[in-house]
């Protein structure tokens, strides 16, 4: 007999990712003042933006301007991964 797990919403899982990335990225930057120059450092401070540039839609009535980049390295991904398990003890 399994117990039943109450369905989270897709907002707060989005959030709690959000938190882990922000961590991540957070604690990146505290290694980074910490870990001696080496490959080390460079495997785990390596950034690589995912996203795009922005760009502008002109249409004379209004005009639209978009853009979204985000730096993923090793250590946001290792705080997305402890979000994503601390996510499991939310109910």
């Amino acid at each position: 007999m399994s117990i039943p797990v109450p369905k989270r919403s897709l907002f707060f899982i989005f959030l709690v990712i959000l938190v882990g990335a922000i961590l991540g990225t957070v604690f990146s930057q505290m290694a980074g003042q910490l870990i001696p120059e080496g490959v080390v450092r460079d495997f785990f401070l390596t950034s690589k933006p995912l996203g795009w540039d922005p760009f502008t839609l002109n249409l004379q009535l209004f005009t639209i301007t978009t853009g979204f980049s985000i730096d993923i390295s090793v250590v946001s991904i290792l705080g997305i991964a402890v979000a994503w398990y601390f996510l499991r003890f939310f109910r």
